[in-house]
């Protein structure tokens, strides 16, 4: 391994080599997390860990495949040793290794043909899944209805020999409880890293408190940060994180504090924004890159035209691409001098809903784009099937991504989908080939549709806020920066206000060099045109940190003459 604290700051370089039980890292956006992570792992392995005493969770498959990359370039080999992946990869490893029953994990299409059966429509079980998880995830109590439903959902899954997403959190707890959890896991010291401590939500943390507490020679490393929690819809609680202390009296804390990614302008703003939060750790995050250009506010007439405004600054930047260039009215900005890919771009909005027009905008100037999060972007189904039945004809030793080809020829995946089971490949490509394929099958079956961003494309990424956590870009869009759409106000209830501007300072914060905020006077919204107003974050930035821009408003178009009546 290179010098392991080389390159380091000096809050990196206490965060990789603190030899205390337990540490909570505060890190700030852009602060070299995943780096300072791996820096850990590898100073664990120096100081006479063995690997697989080795443990690194985080949220997302996509962010556990970039950890496992940057682990195994880092440290070698020794990777395959350790386990790193998700939460729920975890809890089937456990579950796996500690029942001697066979089982198979559900999908979520798996899970609605079950609950169709009971319920009796596709719509009704999709609604029956939502409040299954919540009551799985003690978000909320059932009613006498659906506890009928959950009971009747248990019995089936049981009949079938299989678990869902939320036993994957669920049982390792009961087994750590009564004893019966693999001896690996319980009698074996285990050095626990959790990148994205902020996200976990009420089952996650019992399921990391009993794993924690499954051997007295356990450590727990931590890491997030309280201004960039954006899951409480789901469960999460922002409080974990800020009772970290409380939750392990022997820990201490170190916070990275210095941004890599951002502009000095970019930085300072979002910290003024966020600093309008009550319930958050304090903390100090400062930009070591130059002050860069004023992020800029646009008020644009409607989403069309917002749409339009996003798609010709683009196109601008990457030097003309389409005969728009040549037939629009309006010129263009010199960006000459910076060079651009298409992949350089992110468009970030708050709800599906605002993806459409954006995405039918891009189609027509003719710039690719790939649009992170469609339902079935990605039918694995079939995949996932085809993988099952060759399980038991697998040659010995055969190179894992022809033989992801083969498969995924087989069950007919898209042409655009098989970069992704390559990228899986490389990840698993050490491992015997059943069990690179059970992997494989395992990552597979828990994907969801935020996993399937390929930053290897170029193409401009569109989507939701939430959906960006953890990327970066050279410049970001925010479209429909608007009071009752960011904050989000769902149909019922009121908006939490907080959570929102968490997520509206994670969106600021995926800017590397330019940031633009966008606003219409007007927007179709469930079939009506509303006038909007601009959103009470974007009015929270500071004026010395903006340009305030203002598109003409489109004039009206007349009438068509009438025909006049013969009588």
């Amino acid at each position: 391994m290179p010098g392991i604290l080389e390159g380091l700051n000096e809050s990196q370089k206490q965060a990789v080599t603190a030899a205390v039980k337990h540490l909570l890292v505060i890190a700030g956006p852009g602060t070299g997390k995943t780096l300072t992570i791996v820096r850990r792992i590898a100073y664990l392995l120096q100081q006479g860990v063995p690997p697989d005493q080795i443990i690194a969770v985080t949220f997302t498959n996509r962010a556990a495949r970039e950890m496992r990359e940057r682990i195994e370039t880092y440290v070698g080999l020794r990777s395959v040793e350790m386990f790193v992946g998700t939460f729920h990869v975890l809890g089937l490893t456990i579950l796996r290794e500690s029942l001697s029953e066979q089982f198979a994990v559900c999908t979520r299409e798996d899970q609605i043909d079950l609950l169709k059966q009971i319920v009796g429509s596709s719509t009704k079980a999709r609604s029956s899944l939502e409040k299954i998880s919540r009551l799985k995830n003690s978000i909320e109590e059932p009613d006498p209805e659906m506890q009928r439903v959950y009971e009747a959902y248990e019995n089936e899954l049981r009949r079938n020999a299989m678990r869902d997403f939320d036993d994957l959190i669920l049982l390792p707890v009961n087994l750590f409880e009564t004893g019966r959890a693999a001896r690996r896991f319980s009698n074996v010291p285990k050095h626990i890293i959790v990148d994205e401590y902020q996200d976990i939500a009420a089952a996650q943390y019992r399921f990391l408190k009993s794993l924690a507490g499954a051997h007295p020679l356990n450590t727990l490393c931590a890491v997030g940060d309280s201004d960039q929690a954006i899951y409480g819809f789901r469960g999460a609680d922002v409080q974990n994180f800020l009772d970290f202390r409380r939750d392990f009296p022997d820990s201490a804390s170190v916070v990275l504090g210095e941004n890599f990614r951002s502009t000095r302008t970019i930085m300072a703003a979002a910290d003024m924004v966020i600093r309008n939060n009550v319930k958050r750790m304090e903390k100090e995050v400062r930009a070591r890159k130059e002050t860069g250009v004023l992020i800029r506010t646009v008020l644009t007439s409607d989403e069309m035209d917002e749409a339009e405004f996003i798609v010709r600054e683009i196109e601008s930047r990457v030097g003309g691409t389409s005969h728009f260039r040549m037939v629009g009215n309006k010129t263009p900005r010199d960006y000459m001098e910076t060079s651009y890919a298409f992949s350089d771009f992110s468009v970030l909005f708050r709800t599906n809903t605002q993806a459409g027009v954006l995405r039918q905008a891009f189609e027509q100037w003719g710039i690719p784009c790939q649009l992170v999060g469609e339902r079935h972007a990605f039918r694995k189904k079939k995949l996932i099937e085809t993988l099952r039945s060759h399980m038991d004809t697998l040659p010995e030793e055969f190179e894992l991504a022809k033989l992801l080809q083969i498969f995924a020829r087989e069950a007919g995946v898209r042409a655009e989908d098989k970069e992704l089971l390559f990228t899986i490949a490389e990840v698993y490509r050490h491992l015997p080939t059943r069990k690179a394929i059970s992997e494989t099958i395992n990552e597979l079956t828990l994907f969801t549709s935020a996993d399937a961003f390929n930053p290897k494309v170029d193409a401009v990424a569109l989507m939701t806020l939430h959906m960006a956590k953890g990327l970066e870009f050279k410049v970001v869009f925010v479209a429909g920066c608007e009071e009752s759409l960011l904050p989000f106000v769902p149909a019922r209830g009121d908006a939490d206000v907080e959570e929102e501007r968490r997520l509206f300072y994670v969106g600021m914060t995926r800017a590397k060099d330019e940031l633009l905020l966008l606003h219409a006077r007007k927007r179709m919204i469930y079939g009506r045109v509303l006038s909007r107003v601009s959103s009470r974050f974007v009015r929270e930035i500071p004026k010395e940190f903006v340009i305030a821009e203002s598109l003409q408003e489109k004039p009206k178009k007349p009438k068509p003459p009438q025909q006049p009546g013969l009588f």
